[in-house]
């Protein structure tokens, strides 16, 4: 019963911090403060809203989807968003502490999971609520406007960072902070950090001008709904607590990941989830074929725009090798790091190795961004990948660890792709954000973390074998791939002219 008490709470929470992040989506993009006015209004007619008409969710059913005072309608957005963050929110609860999803590593002993118990673990849970949140508000804002605000990513990377040190246990961490790849990634971190205060205070208007642009659509928050909306938003809604009670309930079973009553719980959450992207997603908005446009006029220069960001990515990147071959080949230095990262000045907790830990998973998910970004940016010689999708995977590598970025990044690939082309059938322009499916993979890449890392075993073991004694097969493989990849990059540029052939 204590799991299922946590669970409320944190399904609870949930609700209410749904309810902040419809103020997060509404005011940021329009340049407008988080906290001031202090308490929510009405878009339309500006009166502050009573306290019972901010109820999550019941607030929107008692006033019939209308302003109690100027009597327009309210958007369906604000509902949704709330009862998909309590949905999430506990999912995520079930996720790390029910069914124990979440391990770090694979041995001879088989998985070790993350977490140790309630209450050290708080930490942890609350790591991933933020991030959670995050993504929440990244997507509601991805799919309305096409932004993401890295001032929202940030909240979810500095709470990885501050979290893990706050963590009173070193054992899951302590391997991976030692190490020289931490120490580096550390140093690129301070240096990248400074060098985007830097870039911050030269251009500081850029990015509001960028936001005001986009805003100037409105986007899909804004619009008057109709009844029909208002009846798959009551349906969605019922959707999203009957999945999150059905989760509640799994908490309180004595072995849930047993019970053939709740093995379909969170495939079904994650359905539901993937379902809200796409409805939600296909709905043609005027800012659709303003971006497409933007991304055609941008194509001519991307690439050098992208080889100009890896000129500025130069100094963090040198500065990480350094780092990383100083620690590794001088004794001193390495025994240094690693005194650092097991510094314990009270109890059990260990701040730097934590940090360390968070900080390597950040930007190791980063780098990975930006490999993905340029390359694919030159190979096709228009914009492949969102900067702002690269501070989310940031963000999840802090909490998450890069593993499970990195499995959630995967696993997005084949999710917007099934979204998009669901979403062609729903709207003429071919444009769907990338946030949404990276939210759901990270999701989803936790729940099969335990998979995921017994797989990524068995196959290291495998290739680690198949080099000792068939090492020109390996290779062959790998001349194989990488004939195949300029073949594939061709073969999409000709299905691409096929599709939308150039004017």
């Amino acid at each position: 019963m204590a799991s299922a008490t946590i669970g409320l709470f944190v399904y609870l929470l949930g609700l209410c911090v749904g309810s902040f992040l419809n103020v997060v989506v509404y005011r940021l993009p329009r340049g407008l403060s988080i906290s001031q006015p202090t308490w929510s209004f009405c878009p339309h007619c500006r009166t502050t809203l009573k306290w019972y008409d901010n109820l999550p969710v019941l607030g929107w059913l008692l006033l019939r989807a209308r302003c109690r005072y100027c009597r327009k309608p309210i958007s369906a957005q604000y509902p949704l968003i709330e009862a998909v963050t309590g949905l999430a929110f506990v999912l995520t609860y079930y996720l790390l502490f029910v069914v124990d999803a979440r391990v770090l590593r694979v041995t001879e002993f088989g998985a070790i999971p993350l977490a140790a118990g309630w209450p050290t673990d708080a930490p942890l849970l609350l790591a991933w609520l933020v991030l959670v949140a995050v993504l929440i508000a990244c997507s509601a804002m991805d799919l309305i406007l096409y932004v993401v605000d890295t001032r929202v990513t940030d909240v979810a990377l500095v709470a990885g960072i501050v979290l893990y040190a706050l963590w009173p246990l070193p054992e899951p961490f302590a391997e991976r902070a030692a190490t020289p790849a931490a120490a580096a990634a550390a140093v690129a971190f301070i240096v990248s950090g400074v060098m985007l205060w830097l870039t911050n205070r030269r251009d500081a208007t850029g990015d509001e001008e960028e936001l005001e642009l986009a805003a100037a659509g409105d986007g899909a928050g804004s619009a008057a709904p109709t009844l029909a909306d208002n009846i798959a938003a009551v349906l969605a809604i019922v959707m999203f607590v009957g999945l999150a009670i059905w989760l509640l309930a799994g908490a309180a079973s004595s072995a849930p990941s047993e019970s053939g009553a709740f093995r379909l719980v969170v495939p079904a959450a994650m359905f539901s989830l993937f379902v809200a992207m796409v409805l939600t997603g296909g709905q043609p908005r005027e800012v659709d074929d303003e971006l497409h446009a933007a991304i055609e006029a941008e194509a001519p220069g991307a690439r050098g725009a992208v080889l100009r960001e890896l000129l500025w990515l130069a100094p963090a990147l040198a500065a990480a090798i350094v780092t990383y071959f100083v620690v590794r080949h001088v004794p001193a230095v390495g025994d240094l790091w690693r005194s650092a990262t097991c510094w314990t000045p009270i109890g059990r907790f260990t701040p730097l190795g934590g940090a360390a830990f968070a900080i390597h998973g950040a930007i190791v998910a980063a780098a990975a961004g930006w490999v993905i970004r340029i390359f694919f940016t030159l190979a096709f010689g228009r914009e492949a990948f969102g900067t702002g999708d690269i501070y989310i995977l940031a963000a999840a590598g802090a909490v998450g660890g890069w593993d499970i970025a990195m499995l959630g990044f995967l696993l997005s690939v084949p999710i917007a792709l099934a979204g998009w082309i669901v979403s062609l059938v729903l709207k003429r322009i071919g444009m769907i954000p990338f946030g949404p499916p990276l939210a759901i993979g990270f999701l989803v890449a936790l729940w099969l973390n335990q998979y995921a890392a017994d797989s990524a075993t068995t196959y290291y073991n495998d290739l680690a074998l198949a080099w000792e004694k068939r090492p020109d097969v390996v290779l062959l493989g790998v001349g194989i791939l990488l004939v195949v990849l300029p073949i594939s990059i061709a073969l999409a540029k000709f299905t691409r002219r096929l599709v939308e052939p150039e004017k």
